[in-house]
């Protein structure tokens, strides 16, 4: 694909960062800073204004399969995004970090004025919300996500010093019914079952498995790490967009909310427009406060303000007074290994969860992308074609590094066996590193 990228700040760098090795990509900003800052990525870096028609045209978006807006103003994204695709940009993308703009995007009444000039947007803070929610509502659980339509559920838990698990082989180890183990993180390494370190693999307090479940199998494999826990009180730290979207959730999913934010004039809309939620006005790192409205009987803490010093203060203080799961929001990437070594549970950049979005949304004709495990490892869908009908998942000849994972037969699910033969027409997930989905998507492309 040729994909021309606005904007070469964090996000641009990481949609660059994980399409140049594959695909054609030329980013244009008006900072020439960018030239040096895009230096290790093969991608070619144009100067100029992305709402300048004449910078447009030079970096041939009229031949772009994808135009992606990724600027820090929401304006010159709209504009930019509307211009490059009046130039003949096959899809035009953009993110925003206002609401208000989303809103209107979204408006049916706006896009029949629109047309299709913009294609798809992406908002930051609700891809994040998202994620946050999706892992705070599950005890135990660092990371979940709901694939297949809802029939199939990949989920991670770590191993503790108390747990059954710690110092035994992982090959040795038998899990439910419906539910399949799809590797074992470590130190950022990703090792799966068809990996040859796995076999004396011996898992150690700190490791995080990743497993994939049935509907069946999730609540069966869900009590061997968390019992009955269920989540009844969480602390949200800061009322922004992010913080009212997840207090608005976590409410409607009976559970207990307070939430501590510090402006004045933002308390009173939160009071007004969350029924139930507990608004607190107040400083999230004040200690005293935290003690006093009960922080250490909550069963997590949410740290979404837009400052990451505060969120890493609001979090050290939270896991000093006990509280379980600690979900963190940090603006950048590159900080959020730090946030892991000093203790915080789960670290979430918006940037990054808006950008899988965009890597999913750009996956290859005949392959539908689901999930990402930690960046490098993806969960994707294709279809059995006639040619393979019948075939034994040995005689599939894939990419090393790619695992089937189960085949969907209409609303029927069957996690993957050495047994399982195939059937023309079925949708098959399957597990793979990202530098083999192109070639994965090939072996499935029929004729």
């Amino acid at each position: 694909m040729y994909i021309v990228i606005a904007g070469g700040g964090d996000i641009g760098a990481l949609i660059a960062q994980s399409l140049h090795n594959d695909h054609d990509v030329v980013i244009v900003d008006r900072n020439a800073a960018v030239v040096d800052r895009m230096s290790a990525l093969d991608v070619r870096v144009i100067v100029g204004n992305a709402t300048d028609p004449e910078i447009l045209r030079e970096a041939g978006v009229d031949q772009a399969d994808a135009f992606i807006a990724t600027t820090n103003s929401d304006e010159v994204n709209l504009i930019a995004s509307m211009l490059a695709k009046g130039l003949g940009a096959a899809q035009s993308l953009t993110f925003l970090g206002k609401a208000y703009y989303v809103e209107v995007l979204t408006d049916p009444r706006t896009m029949e004025i629109l047309g299709t000039r913009i294609d798809r947007v992406f908002w930051p803070q609700r891809a994040l919300a998202k994620e946050v929610l999706e892992v705070v509502l599950i005890p135990k659980a660092l990371d979940t996500e709901v694939i297949a339509g809802g029939r199939l559920r990949l989920i991670e838990y770590m191993i503790d010093a108390e747990s059954s698990y710690a110092h035994r082989l992982a090959a040795d180890l038998d899990w439910p019914r419906g539910v399949k183990l799809l590797g074992v993180l470590r130190e950022g390494q990703f090792i799966t079952p068809h990996d040859p370190d796995f076999r004396d693999l011996v898992l150690e307090p700190g490791d995080h498995l990743v497993f994939v479940t049935t509907q069946g199998g999730f609540p069966v494999l869900h009590s061997l790490f968390a019992g009955s826990d269920r989540v009844r009180r969480v602390f949200i730290v800061g009322g922004g967009t992010v913080g009212y979207m997840i207090a608005k959730r976590l409410r409607e999913s009976r559970v207990e909310v307070v939430l501590i934010e510090q402006d004045t004039e933002r308390c009173e809309f939160l009071s007004e427009e969350l029924s139930g939620v507990l608004v607190i006005q107040g400083d999230g790192t004040d200690l005293s406060l935290l003690e006093q409205e009960g922080l250490e009987s909550a069963d997590a803490l949410i740290a979404v303000t837009d400052n990451d010093e505060k969120n890493l203060l609001v979090s050290l203080l939270a896991k000093q007074l006990g509280v379980e799961k600690v979900v963190t929001r940090v603006s950048r990437s590159e900080t959020r290994t730090l946030f892991e070594r000093v203790g915080v549970d789960i670290p979430l950049t918006p940037r990054q969860a808006a950008v899988r979005e965009v890597i999913a949304y750009l996956a290859p004709e005949g392959v539908e992308r689901l999930a990402l495990i930690e960046d490098a490892v993806e969960v994707i869908e294709v279809q059995v074609p006639p040619e393979l009908d019948g075939a034994l998942l040995e005689e599939l000849d894939l990419p090393p590094h790619t695992t089937v994972v189960a085949a969907m037969r209409g609303w029927r699910v069957v996690l993957a066996t050495e047994e399982l033969r195939l059937k023309a027409g079925d949708e098959l997930i399957l597990m793979a590193s990202r530098e083999e989905v192109a070639r994965v998507a090939e072996r499935f492309k029929g004729g």
